[in-house]
Parts: structure tokens; C-alpha cells; sequence
């Protein structure tokens, strides 16, 4: 099951993708021949108004928007008769459109279901605190007569102890209970405590609250992506780690196997910045490398040979298909072994 749910968020956000050049070609009066779901062999099809094929097809690892082109004429159908920044736009608009989806989704991740938050509530004792008579459920109201409200509060509070008896009060069961306990100093944490953690609940956060998280969230995971993509460029830094479709699959389920619904919008975000950040590289055959032909179009103020264009695509394209299937190998063997995750 979470094998399936793994490939249905990585074709999700690959169908996202391809429809942000579908939209942006449609609005440019670019003719669409054929979007596709999936790749390989054709299981179902379906001829719209406008005469684009919609199609289904047998690997769910992918899809494509096939454009309507041609080699010599003036169509205005054609994707390669139209002005230099309509094609832009069609071509960013996938990457875009991923940029677009891990906002929302994080957007409605925290306004819908929200996050699970520490309370001013005893989750969980240690013997430091259990000896003391302190339980899991407790409500703490007061550090040593101070009244708290949130759980950074309490965690002062017990710090400026400095090893001087902490008194709590606690509300359980309707009912408010001093309960006396001596801290002790821990090093990990560099602080005093008591010896208990605090107990979470899930919180909706405003909708004027999560839309500039969801902004800064996605800017540092891509700002990481980022840093890990030179990294591995310059220095070969991370490079034992690098997986292919298999490993990200098989990744994917495992994370979601134990994080639950959070890990899948966590997820979901995430996919989607690292697509458009990897399609916007200026690597033959992706999008990045599309937009920089159209620059070099711009700046020498007429087109690159198309046959030139298209074998260096292709070319890149031979490249990232060999280079796939080579991580491919990497990951069934690394997933026999044991040694992939």
C-alpha cells in the first residue's frame, strides 16, 4: 500500500508539472497534441474540443506534453512560431506550477489539520519525576508560585531553578496538586530539569499565519536543495547517497509508512520544490536548458538551428535515461542488501 501511495505523490507531482505547461500553452495559443499520465504503452484515450489527445498510459513513473510544432511555416499553432517569451512561459510554467503546489499544500496542511504542538501537559514521566508523584495528564499551571501558560515558559522557569527544589502546580482531575521535585542538570540539554516531557496536540494555525510560513518553509528547503545539488557538484559531497526512481520510491514508503499524514504533505512539499529546482537546471533535455536556448535566441536576436537544439536535447536526454537506469541497479541492490536506507 504505501509502495502505491509512493507512486501516486511522485506521478502526482510529475502530472502537476506537465499541466503547468498544458495551462501556460493554452493561454499562449500554443496547441497541446497530446498530455499524457504515465508512461510506455497507451491504456486509455480521449480526443478533447481542441483536439488534444488526454492519455493514460501503462508506467506510472512520469508523463509528457507533447506541443504542436513544425519545422518550416508560419502556424501560430506551433510552438516554435510563437514569440520568445510565450515560450518561456510555457516552459517555466512547470516548474512553477511545482513551486506553486508545495505552497499550497503546506498552506493546507496548517490551516486544515494544523501541527502538532507541545501543551502545558505531563506526556510522559521519567523516575526523577514519577518518584515525586507527578503523572502523565497533569496540567501544569504554576512553576514555584509563578503562573505559566506554554510549555517554554514551565522549561525556564525549572531552568532558573539551578538545582533548587521545583515546585509544580498541576490540575488533575478538576482538582490543583503541589508536587514537589528536585532537578537534576542535563548535559545534553545544557539545563536543569525535572525529568518529564510534554504531552502534544494538533493546532490549526490561522490562515494569515501559515501563508508567509509556507513561503519561508519552502524557501529553506530549497535553499538546501540548493546547497546540496553544489555540494555534489563541486566537491562530490553526498554522492553515495543519490537514488534513483526505485530508491525514491522505496523511500517514500518507508516515510510514510511511519510519519503518517503529516509526512505525507511534508513529503508532498518537498517533491515538489526538488522538481522544480532539478527541471529548471540548465541539463539538456529539462526545462532549465529549454529557457537557456531561449535566452541565447534573445540576446543573439534569432533562433539556434533547430536540428542543432534537438540533438543536444536528445543527447541529454540519452544521458539522464542511462544515468537512471545506472541508479536504478544502485537501488535494487542497495534495497537486496539491506544497505539503502
Amino acid at each position: 500500500m504505501y509502495i502505491i501511495l509512493a507512486l501516486l505523490l511522485l506521478n502526482l507531482m510529475v502530472v502537476v508539472h506537465e499541466g503547468g505547461h498544458f495551462l501556460a500553452a493554452r493561454l499562449c495559443g500554443i496547441e497541446v497534441v497530446e498530455y499524457a499520465v504515465g508512461m510506455g504503452p497507451l491504456l486509455l484515450q480521449r480526443k478533447t474540443k481542441r483536439n488534444t489527445l488526454i492519455s493514460l498510459r501503462l508506467f506510472p513513473i512520469g508523463g509528457y506534453c507533447m506541443f504542436y510544432d513544425e519545422e518550416e511555416g508560419k502556424d501560430p499553432r506551433a510552438l516554435n512560431n510563437q514569440a520568445p517569451w510565450k515560450r518561456a512561459l510555457t516552459i517555466a510554467a512547470g516548474p512553477l506550477m511545482n513551486f506553486l503546489t508545495a505552497y499550497l499544500a503546506v498552506v493546507l496542511f496548517l490551516s486544515a489539520l494544523g501541527l502538532n504542538t507541545p501543551v502545558s501537559v505531563v506526556g510522559a514521566t521519567e523516575a526523577n519525576s514519577a518518584s515525586a508523584g507527578l503523572a502523565a495528564g497533569d496540567r501544569i499551571v504554576a512553576v514555584n508560585g509563578t503562573e505559566v501558560a506554554s510549555p517554554a515558559e514551565i522549561s525556564t522557569e525549572i531552568s532558573a531553578s539551578e538545582g533548587h527544589t521545583v515546585n509544580l502546580t498541576v490540575e488533575r482531575g478538576g482538582e490543583k496538586k503541589d508536587i514537589s521535585i528536585d532537578p537534576f542538570y542535563d548535559e545534553a540539554a545544557g539545563r536543569w530539569r525535572v525529568g518529564f516531557s510534554f504531552a502534544q496536540e494538533r493546532q490549526r494555525i490561522p490562515l494569515l499565519e501559515s501563508i508567509p510560513f509556507s513561503f519561508q518553509y519552502n524557501m529553506e528547503s530549497a535553499m538546501l536543495i540548493v546547497r546540496t545539488l553544489k555540494g555534489l557538484i563541486t566537491r562530490g559531497q553526498g554522492a553515495e547517497g543519490v537514488t534513483g526512481p526505485v530508491g525514491t520510491v522505496y523511500a517514500i514508503s518507508e516515510m510514510t509508512r511511519t510519519g503518517g499524514i503529516d509526512m505525507v504533505f511534508e513529503l508532498l512539499a518537498v517533491i515538489s520544490v526538488n522538481l522544480g529546482i532539478m527541471n529548471l537546471l540548465p541539463i539538456p533535455g529539462l526545462d532549465g536548458s529549454r529557457l537557456l536556448f531561449l535566452l541565447v535566441e534573445v540576446i543573439r536576436r534569432k533562433p539556434i538551428s533547430p536540428e542543432i537544439e534537438s540533438r543536444i536535447h536528445l543527447a541529454g536526454f540519452v544521458l539522464l535515461i542511462g544515468l537512471m537506469l545506472l541508479l536504478t541497479y544502485k537501488d535494487i541492490l542497495g534495497i537486496a542488501t539491506g544497505t539503502l536506507l
